[in-house]
């Protein structure tokens, strides 16, 4: 359990907000967890219930998906198919604070949620992630943990398997790859749909000279049965602890995400990947 920090509010301007923050000892490692939610809707003010097809949550699966979204304690959280920042507070407590991507009519947005006692980074959004519109932005956060700048990127690149789709993944990791060398040190996570340990020229082009480090390179899913390899992704160019990586599944977790029990479809069919950072070595 990380010691309490003492805390200098600045002044808030706008989204970004900067906080300097005295820690009575060293944050020596993290414990970082990405998740896509499916599309986490907080059924508030829609009266035309859109979009058509998204899965109403029920408070016993808001609290399914709290429960082993915190069983691991996690200190930041990245998630990717949320609606808003408001959608969060279903599954989340009073321990974090949120943020979320903000865009303009419909769309599944990224979020962020960390332990308040880390203090409060500088929040950014990517645009240049969002190379046609209907594309994500990405969603760039900045702590300062005892002096260190460390950098957390939540992406949640294009899906599908078209032609069209594939190249258009290509140009976001392209965008990625002159983004990371400026961060210093930094976390990526999030959706890549892409098996990255089969596009080796994608993840290529991601690592440059970088020496990333994949939280889960060469582990196995068995969330839902999606054995065909993760498409959820921890990476830094820092370092990880060495078998700190785990895949949280749900209770219900039967091996196929296909309705039977209907109530699988009030979660989601991505399970939480997480893994420790270390901040010192």
């Amino acid at each position: 359990m990380h010691c309490p920090l003492i805390r200098f509010l600045g002044i808030p301007f706008a989204f970004l907000i900067t906080i300097s923050i005295i820690a009575k000892g060293p944050i020596k490692k993290l414990k970082i967890t990405s998740f896509n939610s499916y599309f986490l809707y907080d059924e508030i003010g829609d009266s035309h219930k859109f979009p058509k097809d998204r899965r109403h949550r029920t408070e016993e699966d808001f609290a399914k998906i709290k429960k082993i979204i915190l069983s691991n304690h996690p200190d930041i959280i990245g998630f990717q198919e949320i609606e808003n920042e408001t959608a969060l507070q279903h599954i989340i407590i009073n321990e974090y604070e949120c943020t979320a991507t903000v865009t303009p009519g419909y769309s599944q947005e990224l979020g962020l949620c960390w332990k308040k006692e880390l203090g409060k980074p500088t929040i950014s959004e990517l645009e240049q992630l969002s190379i046609r519109p209907g594309l994500r932005k990405g969603l760039l956060a900045e702590f300062n943990f005892d002096g260190k700048k460390v950098f957390i990127l939540v992406v949640h690149l294009k899906a599908g398997h078209s032609p069209k789709d594939k190249k258009e993944r290509k140009e976001q990791i392209l965008v990625l790859k002159d983004i990371l060398p400026s961060l210093g040190k930094f976390v990526l996570l999030g959706d890549f749909n892409e098996v990255l340990e089969r596009r080796i020229d994608l993840w290529k082009i991601l690592q440059k000279n970088l020496k990333l480090k994949i939280a889960n390179y060469k582990q196995k899913s068995d969330c839902w049965q999606h054995n065909d390899g993760f498409i959820d992704y921890l990476i830094t160019n820092m370092e990880w602890q060495e078998g700190s990586f785990i895949q949280t599944k749900f209770e219900s977790d039967d091996g196929n995400f296909d309705g039977n029990p209907s109530a699988e479809k009030g979660l989601s069919d991505h399970c939480p990947v997480s893994a420790d950072l270390l901040l010192e070595r």
